[in-house]
Order: structure tokens, then sequence, then C-alpha cells
């Protein structure tokens, strides 16, 4: 009797075991506020497009939780897609690592309402978005410019080489910034995608050089891995 007892705990522990490991090593839950009816889904890129990890929907509460297994540091994306009539779906895109990761939200401003813990990559990744929005605010005026100048039948000259040297400036200081922060956390996973997405059109032999200061698993991440086929090429062409 015995025996058969502790063979029937014994089961139970292997299958609550194997039901942690399912779970993933990856847990992102949180609460959006406003939110009563719904599908929260968890999202990573596959080649040029998303796919879903993992979903669940919500009836009465706002509350989530969410798993997946992943391998190394990356990029993926929290979905809300609500049926209600009302089109509020939004993605947030955050740097998830294998932990647990809390984001709350809300209802009506999905994107810019979120508050996201629980990542040292989020973290760094963060702080360069919040720095990068000046130069956003550049871009734009830049644009805005543009196509004011288009607008008009006869542009001057003058008008024409002062825009081209205002954006070769800023296009300098986007890449000077990228640069230099993605050297500053090199240790860091986020690193090689900063300078995939914001530096990419750096000088590949600059690129080079700050690849080779990181570290050999940074260097052989998704990321690293996709930054030295990047500058590879990219040295072939000069």
């Amino acid at each position: 009797m015995r025996l058969s007892l502790f063979i029937i705990a014994f089961s139970i522990l292997l299958i609550s075991c194997n039901d942690d490991k399912d779970n993933g090593n990856l847990t992102v839950r949180g609460s959006i506020d406003g939110l009563k009816v719904g599908k929260v889904l968890l999202q990573k890129t596959v080649d040029t497009s998303l796919i879903t990890i993992d979903s669940v929907s919500l009836d009465g509460s706002g509350d989530y939780s969410l798993s997946a297994t992943i391998d190394e540091p990356q990029l993926l994306y929290l979905y809300l897609d609500v049926k209600d009539g009302t089109q509020y779906d939004d993605r947030i895109a955050f740097f998830a690592e294998d932990t647990v990761m809390t984001i709350n939200s809300s209802l009506n401003n999905f994107e810019k309402d979120a508050v996201i813990t629980g990542s040292k990559n989020q973290i760094v990744l963060a702080e360069f978005n919040k720095n990068k929005d000046k130069l956003n605010e550049v871009y734009t005026n830049l644009m805005k410019r543009s196509m004011s100048l288009n607008q008009e039948e006869n542009p001057s000259q003058a008008s024409i080489d002062s825009l081209n040297t205002e954006y070769e400036k800023y296009l300098k200081k986007r890449i000077l910034y990228a640069v230099n922060y993605a050297t500053f956390h090199k240790e860091k996973a986020v690193a090689p995608y900063i300078l995939l997405q914001e530096g990419f059109d750096a000088n590949p032999v600059l690129l080079d050089s700050i690849y080779k200061q990181m570290p050999k698993k940074i260097q052989t991440s998704m990321y690293g891995t996709r930054l030295s086929e990047l500058i590879k090429e990219s040295k072939s062409n000069l």
C-alpha cells in the first residue's frame, strides 16, 4: 500500500515538473487597465513574419500570463487583439530574457502606457529609445521642410543645399549615437541589435572594431551573428 502511494506521489511530481518545463523559461505577465474582453498574444519575428508563440483570451479581467522558451535574449512583441467594435489593436516591442517579466499597460494607450520590468537588456533599450526621440523630432522637422520645398514651384538651390546639409548632420548624429551607445553596452545582447537597427549604414570598419570588442557570447548571439554578416557584406561593397 505504501509502495503504491509512493508511486502515485512520484508520478504526480513528475507531471508537475513536466508542466513547469513546458511553460518555458520566459514568463510575461501583467495587467491591461480597462480591458475586459480581448486576446493578448506573445509574438516573435521569424524571417520577415511575425508568429505567435503563446496567447491567452481574457474575459472579465485585464490580467494575463504568457510563457515561452527562448534560447537567448531577443526582441519579442506583446500584441493586443480586441474585437469590440473599437480599433485598439496595438503591439509593444520589448527585449525579452529567460526570466519573469512584467508588462503593465492600458487599453486606451497600449504602447505609450507600457511599463516593462524584469529585463536588463530592456532597460538599456528603453534608455536608448528615450534619447533617440530627440533625434526623431529632428528627422520629422526635416521631412516637413522637404515636403514644403516639394510644394514650391521653384525652390532655391540654397534651400535645397541647406536641407541636404541638415540631413547629413542628422544622419551622422544618429549613427554616432548608436555606435557610442552600443560600444558602452557591448556586453549586452541588445548592443548588436541596436547597431543593426540604427547603425547599419556606419562605416563597416568602425562596426567591425566595435564587434571585436564584444564578448564571445555576444558575437555568436543571434544579433551578433547578423551584425557580423552585415559587416562582411558592407566591407565587400567598399
